[in-house]
């Protein structure tokens, strides 16, 4: 998720601001949250609440965004903590990664697969490995090593159709 100040660099810090009955959650990044650290810390408030207002004013993206298959919305996610289906993770992946990055260390699934799953993703990765150097030996204009790759892909791929057709 990118910094809903500057809109480049990734938001790494969340700030919740409270006013009245209204709760508003912005997504900063650590330069954004340093310049109102440093307008604190010079005793520029006009500064500071000019840029905590413009922080209040503008609409939360969030709450707009719904999963077109089981009609969740973000903020409803995040007030239980539960996604409604298998597609909330494909609407709401850029609200997702940062999270799970923090939470789990990582953003992609790393744990034990089923024996099955786990020859199927090492076959798979090897048949785009050697379509990488394939391409790489095509660019190097080596056509016999790419031929000799050609034909292993042409291999690899014929054993892992063979593997995911059920018999």
């Amino acid at each position: 998720m990118l910094c809903e100040e500057c809109n480049k660099n990734p938001a790494t810090v969340v700030i919740t601001v409270m006013a009245g009955n209204e709760t508003t959650t912005r997504h900063l990044c650590q330069s954004c949250v340093e310049k109102l650290e440093s307008n604190i810390a010079q005793g520029d408030i006009s500064t500071f609440l000019s840029s905590l207002l413009s922080i209040l004013a503008r609409q939360p993206r969030e709450d707009t965004l719904k999963c077109s298959a089981c009609g969740l919305s973000y903020a409803e996610f995040q007030s239980s903590g539960k996604l409604g289906c298998a597609h909330c993770y494909t609407h709401f992946r850029e609200q997702l990664a940062p999270l799970l990055l923090r939470v789990h260390g990582r953003s992609q699934h790393a744990g034990r697969v089923p024996g099955n799953l786990s020859k199927e993703r090492d076959l798979a990765a090897s048949i785009a490995s050697l379509k990488e150097k394939m391409e790489l030996a095509v660019h190097a204009e080596n056509f016999e090593e790419a031929a000799v790759l050609r034909d292993e892909i042409r291999t690899l791929s014929a054993k892992h159709s063979a593997e995911v057709q059920p018999q």
